[in-house]
């Protein structure tokens, strides 16, 4: 490990071998696999904000994501290609759709078993979510609870 790889770990209090954790490592380590929607105990839809964030360890030992919108609507299935924790309570990852390869990079705040989108860019610049807020309606985005 280089030397400013070394620094930037000890800064952001991460372990030093986080630098070099595999996507599914970074994922099982922060706690990530599983379903989460922002109410668990209701069906996913659209029409009222609850959809689901389904992150699966694949069959080639990395980690798929399929957004869940409800039945009107065709998930949304993306391949992690890359990841690492960025702190303590986050982690960056780059999701790539599985139908077309765009790409969004993507960083995730976890506190107390909830997520939160803070970041979401796609490849061509397309910002989704700035500073934990929907660019588009410059509401919070939701927090998404852990599923049991």
């Amino acid at each position: 490990m280089r030397l400013w790889g070394i620094a930037a770990a000890l800064v952001l209090g991460l372990p030093l071998s986080a630098q070099a954790q595999s996507v599914e490592q970074v994922f099982q380590n922060f706690g990530l696999i599983g379903v989460w929607a922002n109410a668990c105990s209701q069906p996913a839809n659209l029409e009222v904000g609850n959809s689901r964030a389904i992150y699966a360890l694949s069959s080639s030992d990395g980690i798929m994501l399929t957004y869940d919108y409800g039945t009107k609507y065709a998930p949304a299935v993306y391949t992690i290609v890359s990841a690492q924790q960025v702190g303590r309570d986050r982690v960056s990852y780059v999701e790539e759709r599985v139908h077309n390869k765009t790409r969004v990079n993507v960083t995730v705040h976890k506190a107390n078993d909830r997520i939160t989108v803070i970041s979401s860019v796609a490849q061509d610049g397309k910002v989704f979510v700035e500073n934990g807020r929907i660019v588009s309606n410059g509401q919070p985005a939701p927090p998404q609870t852990r599923c049991p």
